[in-house]
């Protein structure tokens, strides 16, 4: 059984994100890819299409000049409920999906912690997002209408204050400083019956206790989550980079080059929201461990648990 509540510091963040993986990733991704796969499935689908005709407006506009803004002027006015439609439930799907993805690590683990390991299916998740979805939307509009335009002005400013190099590393800080709040305040508004700004607080609380292993982490995680992404979507950039040169070079119709260009940079497009979702669970769990340890270094945790399972024996 993994361990949970666990003392941790910079390094244990770290090599206990991928120690969960190991240990327990089998059951943990067949449990997200089974309720979120068909959901990433339609999302791959609508991106797909939707790069598809942006990419075919922006290559059109950059080869055939202004004219082509009439174009785009004229489709919207002949089709405007629809493409507002459109607009609508591709936001409010990737709203849904985002509240899906975030929840499942957190009610797995608050699930992993109460079986004491992970004797629990996916139907077990599901009941809990049903039960918990009222939480969850509450925490995610707060999260936009309140939170978000208070992380807006302070990254204006720390962009400005780059303008005095001052700003460049407390930008590089600011970033995984925010998530790590926004995530432990998710964590603690749903696994306790704290109020929505009682849970910020406390997740901010959590941040100061432990500040750079627990920023650390999430950079260094970050980062590897980003050179993973880059290597994914870099393969088929680059094929269709040549592809495109070697069709102009071979004399061939500039809309054969362009047309392979267009369908490599939605794939690129596709497999970056693809992945960014599917290695955001990286960072979660990465989040989830510092919950808890943040949890054993207040309550001790620990010695309960060991009395529980020397109970049940």
């Amino acid at each position: 059984m993994f361990t949970l509540f666990k003392r941790r510091d910079f390094g244990d963040y770290v090599s206990d994100t991928f120690g969960f993986f190991r240990q327990t990733g089998k059951h943990y991704l067949k449990n997200y890819f089974t309720i979120s796969g068909p959901l990433l499935l339609i999302m791959v689908v609508l991106s797909y299409f939707l790069f598809q005709v942006y990419f075919d407006f922006v290559l059109r506009f950059d080869r055939n000049g202004m004219d082509n803004s009439q174009y785009l002027e004229n489709y919207l006015s002949n089709n405007f409920l629809v493409v507002v439609a459109v607009a609508l439930f591709f936001f409010l799907f990737l709203v849904f999906m985002s509240m899906l993805s975030y929840a499942i690590p957190v009610i797995y683990f608050d699930l992993y912690d109460k079986h004491n390991g992970n004797s629990f299916s996916s139907k077990e998740i599901l009941q809990q997002f049903k039960s918990r979805f009222g939480k969850i939307l509450i925490f995610f509009l707060g999260t936009l209408f309140i939170i978000t335009p208070l992380l807006i002005l302070v990254f204006v400013v720390l962009i400005l204050l780059c303008f005095i190099l001052i700003g460049i590393p407390l930008l590089l800080f600011a970033i995984p400083t925010a998530f790590s709040w926004i995530t432990l305040s998710f964590f603690e508004y749903l696994n306790t019956d704290k109020g929505l700004f009682s849970a910020y607080g406390q997740g901010f609380r959590s941040i100061l206790s432990q500040y750079f292993p627990i920023v650390g982490s999430t950079m260094v995680i970050y980062i590897i989550i980003q050179i993973t992404m880059s290597v994914f979507t870099m393969i088929p950039y680059m094929f269709g980079i040549v592809s495109m040169v070697s069709s102009t070079q071979n004399m061939e119709a500039d809309g054969d080059a362009f047309s392979t260009f267009r369908i490599m940079m939605t794939i690129v497009m596709v497999i970056s929201i693809l992945m960014s979702y599917i290695m955001n669970n990286i960072l979660m769990i990465n989040q989830g461990l510092v919950y808890y340890s943040r949890i054993e270094h207040n309550e001790n945790k620990s010695a309960d648990h060991s009395i529980d399972l020397i109970g049940s024996e």
